[in-house]
């Protein structure tokens, strides 16, 4: 099977609190479903992609919800596989006022950190979409990494990598060892600026584009948050502003970012038009609750880059 994109990694579900509650007290919640790898495929879905979605997920209701919520969304799941007698991941997040929101994860033991790789026979694809999430789940999970990037770079796929660092996984020495090793073998390289720095260890924009260059793939993005992207590729080095809009919720807009910038890459556009997608693809996800509900079908995207507006009512 054939598709533009094939991607793998763990998905929750997330029960996040439904006013400016302390998790102790709260009395509702909002289910949703997330995660790093299955929002970048959704947003390429509704770009008019083909995406494939690889993970494993408890069978369980929690299992059965974000199965049925990815196929829904139009993303191959023909290679997911439900585990019996294992419980699919959870997510709490606590809102509260401006950034004290937090997030608690009950993950360990989740199946997603048992990949297998007969799991990802007889696929093809353009491109790989890879993250720094998968590994970090397990020992087990780094090993069927590296064996998934040597199958998919052999028959020629495009490697793209967002090491999307998760702190609460594990320590950032341990990831940049990892990261260094999966940068290396990556054509496109998708940091944020705390990524970047892990696998540079300075924090200047201009100089971490050069170092990161020379670990070996040719494009690279530094995601900023508010302040923009910095981004060079064989001929070209820039600093991309973000597009003005109120946001909501800041989460999953790293995912959108990648996102528009393999929809680029897919459609044969620059790494400038890559990026300036990537970031309009950001500005619809932070302006809207949830990590992908708000990501935008090509026809708004296109709307939104040629700054059309409509009317309301």
């Amino acid at each position: 099977m054939k598709f533009d994109v094939v991607t793998f990694g763990e998905a929750m579900v997330l029960l996040a609190t439904t006013e400016s509650a302390l998790l102790e007290s709260a009395g509702s919640f909002h289910a949703s479903v997330g995660g790093a790898e299955l929002n970048c495929a959704i947003g390429l879905v509704r770009l008019g992609h083909q995406a494939t979605w690889i993970s494993r997920l408890g069978n369980d209701p929690f299992g059965q919800r974000i199965l049925k919520t990815a196929r829904g969304e139009g993303v191959d799941v023909s290679h997911v596989k439900l585990v019996e007698d294992a419980a699919t991941g959870l997510m709490f997040k606590e809102v509260r006022p401006g950034s004290a929101s937090r997030v608690f994860y009950y993950r360990r033991q989740s199946p997603a950190a048992t990949l297998e790789l007969d799991q990802f026979e007889n696929l093809q694809a353009q491109v790989l979409f890879v993250t720094g999430i998968t590994p970090a789940l397990s020992a087990h999970n780094r090993e069927v990494t590296n064996a998934v990037i040597n199958q998919f770079r052999a028959a020629g796929a495009l490697v793209v990598f967002d090491p999307n660092m998760r702190f609460r996984l594990w320590p950032k020495e341990e990831a940049r060892t990892v990261f260094l090793e999966l940068a290396k073998r990556s054509d496109v390289l998708l940091p944020s600026l705390v990524d970047a720095e892990i696998l540079c260890g300075q924090s200047d924009p201009e100089a971490m584009l050069d170092r990161l260059r020379e670990l070996g793939p040719g494009r690279v993005a530094i995601k900023l948050g508010e302040k923009g992207v910095f981004f060079a590729d064989e001929k070209n080095r820039s600093h991309l502003p973000c597009f003005p809009v109120s946001e909501i919720d800041p989460v999953g807009a790293g995912d959108a970012f990648c996102a528009g910038v393999i929809s680029g890459i897919l459609d044969r556009v620059s790494f400038t038009e890559s990026v300036k997608r990537g970031a309009a693809m950001g500005a619809f996800s932070v302006s809207s609750w949830g990590d992908y509900a708000g990501l935008p079908t090509r026809k708004e995207l296109d709307r939104f880059l040629a700054g059309e507006t409509t009317q309301g009512r």
